[in-house]
């Protein structure tokens, strides 16, 4: 991966969403310092920040590692992570809203 683009996804994702340091730290459980030296690439989240994080600033690791931050995947990710907490009747109704829409 290169320098520089998994801190800067978490910054932008961040800033994006306007919320601090601090309080995104405190959502992940870790110190603001230790989220500043995330996002400047200092040190390396673990595996488990990661995810946290990424849950958080409603993120795909892909979206993270791979920095694709175009609007169209920031949606679309997003909306794949809320249907991830879906259950099945909750799917359907939206399966059938998204049915709805296409055919307009």
């Amino acid at each position: 991966m290169e320098k520089g683009i998994l801190g800067n996804a978490i910054r932008k994702a961040r800033t994006d969403k306007k919320i601090s340091q601090e309080s995104l730290a405190e959502l992940v459980g870790i110190t603001p310092t230790h989220l500043k030296h995330i996002e400047s690439e200092h040190r390396k989240p673990s595996i488990e920040v990661l995810f946290k994080l990424a849950k958080e600033l409603h993120m795909s690791l892909d979206n993270i590692v791979f920095d694709t931050n175009s609007p169209k995947s920031e949606i679309y990710n997003s909306t794949l992570l809320l249907l991830k907490q879906c259950d099945e009747k909750q799917l359907k109704i939206v399966k059938s809203l998204i049915d709805a829409l296409l055919e307009a």
